[in-house]
């Protein structure tokens, strides 16, 4: 088994400033464990989109009956990242819509299967033509992290509620070149 650590863990609402807060204390983080510039640039997209997915698209709506913890989720999202000698990782969980599942999970699904090639397809086509949410996105973010990182998405959607579920989502950036991706 591999050893790894987490550098940082936030759980609450996830505003501009705090993607500002996490990003800078991790660019620091990564200047002190002295790791290249294409590793650092690559963690940074990595981190912004992945937060920048929460602060956008995570579902507040819901109506929890008294569990407090799920109440303490209903508008809030949970990041941590962490590293291992080979790799770091970005996880982030918010709250979505049932309905909402099907799609990301096709969205999530096809990006994983793509290559190089089919995701310059793909961008291109979500850039020319794909279906834009109200929040803006067209599933670009997640193209683009594939893209930086050439690994697939690994994620799962827990029940919450008949109407919620809680995605979580992990994503894997390793530390040596991607060049080829």
């Amino acid at each position: 088994m591999q050893e790894s650590d987490a550098n940082i863990v936030y759980l609450g609402k996830v505003t501009q400033s705090t993607i500002d807060g996490i990003t800078d204390m991790m660019e620091e983080s990564m200047i002190e464990r002295q790791e290249s510039r294409q590793t650092t640039k690559r963690v940074y997209h990595v981190m912004i989109e992945a937060l920048q997915n929460i602060c956008k698209h995570a579902d507040s709506t819901a109506d929890y009956a008294s569990n407090s913890l799920e109440q303490g989720l209903a508008k809030d999202g949970i990041f941590l990242i962490g590293h291992n000698e080979e790799e770091y990782y970005v996880t982030t969980g918010n709250q979505i819509t049932t309905e909402n599942t099907i799609r990301l999970r096709d969205t999530l699904d096809k990006i994983n299967a793509l290559d190089k090639d089919g995701l310059r397809e793909m961008h291109k086509q979500a850039m020319a033509g794909g279906e834009i949410s109200e929040v803006g996105g067209a599933g670009l973010g997640f193209i683009d992290i594939k893209k930086k990182t050439g690994t697939e998405y690994e994620y799962y959607f827990d029940p919450v509620s008949a109407d919620h579920c809680f995605f979580i989502l992990t994503i894997r950036i390793l530390k040596e070149s991607v060049k080829d991706f």
